[in-house]
């Protein structure tokens, strides 16, 4: 049993009960396929919470080798182990057994922190494609774009996927939790070794239950669900590792256990009647919160960075270089103390001389007496062959050739006569096709990541009966609705794209952008609209405020059926109101908009049509003169005679 401690007396709790300090050994019922909980089926919630829980242990028990891989990983890309409540993590510190100033050359953080570098530099936009091409769908899809981007706003979620993407690389899988907090879709980073699978159950990559297991404040779990106060306080104290030191601290802390089992039957009317998908909460003194679990996916979008033939774990970037950093620091290590050894000045003294020893000290160096011969001396060397140092540059640009990253771009240099804007974006290019696995797996999660999050949002909508988020775009951030049309029917399909085709840097933008112009592939305006320099922000609004003024007031009648008449201040030479109301027309016309808002566009270019017609200046009027009689023609007064000249200048 886990060892127990008496717990501090606290007003307003059950002072009688005591708490767990560390789970290192579980001595509850062997599980085996004879007798395995499948605590989705259990007769009553007293049961339910016993065999989950009990099914928790169970598997952190046969799965601590995960947990023992994963602190070793840890401790090779950060030089610390990963803590965790399974195991004692303390006997896996083996810190002491190296030189404390020894030299280092991790290739596992360094190809790591260069690969989530590049890779997060894109920022996938999950754009939502409708199955018809009408008006409306087309409307829905624009709102479900503004309300998905909102959501990634307010969860950070380009800041949480940079994470997901470190955990990927160090541990082999990185996840994102989905779920309601405070009436609102949350999400969570959630580390691989606090979810539970079974390896059989998982061995096609599609398991049936996930347990997630996870340390939190006691407070917290009150305030979540404060119906069930009684038995959070007298919930089992717990702490962050197996070792003794971890009890010492001021936090109180439970474990929290929390179980999905799909439902067997894909149909969904069949589940309303019985089911055994059940989304369970749970602590040690029984159910905190249970609902029917109707959904054929878990609340978790995961992320690996090279997935296992079987399994539904994946292998992760620290595990492939395992052996060649443990080689590195072994060479390191010798390079070092042979340096110390032989690398060292060195004063031989004959021991018959009268030399006096007080000249020299060892401070630096060494003084070596002998006697008779001189012996062989070694000077001018450290101890190590040149095929030492070139077994560790072999072995560095091994790693880097493993994982795709050049030992330049993880030192932020470029080839010797890279010089061109071209050839330094095609070497660019090169370098991040041999990433597109990854990266297309890094914008499948975001993908997966905007299915969960409507499908959350739309759960949440029908029950409160609105959900609305903040969308930040260039004129500020603006409240979304979730579209009521996609709660009735998911008309959709989600693709990713890069917010930009664009390159990332100021001097490739502009060169890129620049050579797009003189080519004609884009205007004046447009240039000046993508550049998007911090320095010349004002005059681009300034220069682009009229194109921004007639498409809000088109969008504005396409949207909410909203007329305003153009005005003399949108003339210009360029005609834009013109070419916009056009395009406005045409784009919509086959698109099934409503008459009154196609005649609404077409009143608008009609009276911008007039309004250019009248800032025409009327042709000069010529006046009659008035001795002229009336139908004569007018009179023109005669040449002026021209003399004949011989061209001889005078």
């Amino acid at each position: 049993m886990p060892k127990v401690t008496p717990k501090d007396k606290k007003p307003g709790r059950n002072t009688d009960r005591v708490t767990i300090a560390a789970k290192t050994k579980q001595t509850e019922q062997k599980l085996d396929g004879s007798n395995a909980y499948q605590w989705w089926l259990a007769d009553n919630e007293h049961d339910q919470a016993a065999q989950l829980i009990s099914t928790a242990m169970y598997l952190q028990k046969t799965q601590q080798y995960r947990i023992k891989q994963a602190s070793i990983f840890s401790k090779l890309y950060s030089g610390k182990g990963l803590m965790n409540y399974a195991l004692n993590s303390k006997l896996l510190d083996t810190s002491n057994q190296l030189p404390i100033d020894r030299p280092t050359m991790n290739v596992v953080q360094s190809c790591t922190d260069t690969l989530v570098s590049r890779i997060t530099q894109s920022r996938p936009r999950p754009i939502f494609l409708t199955e018809a091409g009408n008006y409306k769908e087309r409307t829905l899809s624009k709102q479900l774009n503004g309300f998905i981007m909102g959501e990634f706003y307010r969860n950070k979620a380009y800041d949480l996927g940079a994470e997901i993407l470190r955990d990927a690389c160090v541990l082999g899988d990185g996840l994102i939790k989905v779920y309601e907090y405070n009436k609102k879709v949350k999400l969570e980073r959630v580390l691989e070794t606090e979810v539970y699978v079974d390896k059989n159950d998982s061995y096609y990559g599609q398991p049936r239950q996930i347990i997630q297991q996870k340390l939190m404040d006691r407070a917290v779990v009150e305030a979540m669900w404060p119906e069930e106060m009684k038995r959070i306080a007298d919930a089992q104290k717990a702490y962050v590792d197996g070792s003794s030191e971890s009890s010492e601290t001021v936090s109180d802390q439970i474990i929290v256990v929390e179980g999905w089992h799909l439902p067997s039957n894909p149909d969904p009317e069949a589940n309303d009647k019985e089911t055994d998908g059940w989304h369970i909460i749970a602590c040690s003194q029984g159910i905190l919160f249970k609902e029917p679990w109707k959904k054929q996916n878990f609340p978790f979008v995961k992320l690996g960075y090279n997935a296992n033939l079987v399994g539904w774990l994946s292998q992760g970037l620290a595990e492939l270089l395992l052996g060649t950093q443990i080689e590195i620091n072994k060479l390191l290590i010798t390079i070092s103390q042979s340096i110390n050894l032989m690398g060292v000045p060195r004063v031989f003294i004959d021991e018959m001389s009268k030399v006096l020893e007080t000249a020299f000290n060892n401070n630096l160096g060494s003084i070596i007496k002998y006697r008779g011969t001189l012996p062989t001396i070694a000077e001018g060397t450290s101890g190590i062959s040149a095929d030492i140092y070139a077994q560790l540059q072999r072995l560095i640009d091994y790693a880097y050739q493993q994982t795709g990253i050049s030992s330049l771009s993880a030192a932020s240099q470029k080839p010797a006569g890279l010089n061109s804007g071209e050839a330094i974006r095609s070497y660019d290019d090169l370098q991040t096709d041999r990433f597109a696995a990854l990266a297309k797996r890094y914008e499948n999660f975001f993908v997966e990541l905007a299915y969960q999050v409507i499908d959350l949002a739309k759960d949440i909508a029908d029950r409160d009966g609105s959900y609305s988020t903040i969308y930040p775009n260039k004129d500020g951030t603006r409240e979304v609705d979730l579209p009521k049309a996609a709660i009735i029917k998911d008309s959709y399909v989600i693709q990713c794209y890069d917010e930009s085709s664009l390159p990332r840097d100021p001097a490739g933008r502009q060169a890129r952008l620049s050579e797009m112009l003189a080519a004609g592939e884009i205007s004046l305006p447009e240039f000046r609209r993508l550049s998007g320099f911090p320095d010349l922000e004002q005059s681009d609004r300034l220069a682009n405020a009229l194109e921004e003024r007639i498409l809000q007031i088109l969008d504005e009648i396409v949207e909410k059926g909203k007329y305003t008449p153009p005005d003399p201040f949108m003339l210009d030479p360029s005609n834009l109101l013109t070419v916009l109301s056009t395009q406005y027309i045409n784009l919509y016309g086959g698109a099934k908009l409503e008459e009154s808002k196609m005649q609404m566009l077409r009143d608008f270019f009609t009276q911008s049509q007039a309004l250019q017609q009248a800032a025409v200046a009327p042709p000069p009027q010529v006046q009659p003169n008035p001795s002229q009689q009336p139908g004569m023609p007018p009179a023109v007064p005669p040449a002026a005679p021209v003399a004949p000249t011989s061209n001889v200048a005078v």
